[in-house]
């Protein structure tokens, strides 16, 4: 019995999961290339050196795709005004990519009104109903991903 109980949530989880999460991030990300002109892998660099990756190396392992491919996407960027390179000081070689202020504040624009966006998504549902989502994010966190925040 409880293993059906188990399989079931295992179930209800990846049949809800993605699917919401794909409505999310399509809405954010079809806002976002279209502001910028740019495609969805060359905005998935952008959002990932937006979360600290400022490498090429680094984008190419968390994207896991060659390095070339994370070169030409961040050339666009940088002809775009979207990214800057910088090489480091202690090594030459090494180049530090950032996005630019422009960048920045056009992104956190369209994270916003992706908020705004799921808060009306969301606007129906009564307090408890907000709290038990809260209380399952919160489990399923602290279960995929135990001591992070």
């Amino acid at each position: 019995m409880a293993s059906v109980a188990l399989d079931e949530t295992v179930d209800s989880i990846l049949n809800t999961l993605p699917p919401v999460w794909d409505r999310i991030r399509a809405n954010l990300r079809s806002a976002a290339t279209a502001s910028f002109g740019i495609t969805l892998e060359q905005f998935h660099v952008l959002r990932h050196i937006r979360k600290g990756y400022h490498s090429v190396s680094e984008l190419a392992t968390k994207k896991q795709i060659s390095r070339a491919a994370v070169s030409q996407a961040v050339q666009i960027l940088v002809a775009k005004g979207l990214v800057t390179r910088q090489p480091r000081m202690e090594d030459r070689r090494c180049v530090w990519l950032e996005i630019t202020p422009f960048a920045a504040k056009i992104l956190e624009q369209h994270y916003e009104a992706n908020r705004v966006w799921m808060r009306a998504q969301m606007s129906a549902l009564v307090p408890e109903e907000r709290a038990v989502i809260r209380k399952a994010m919160s489990i399923l966190r602290e279960t995929f991903i135990p001591g992070e925040q």
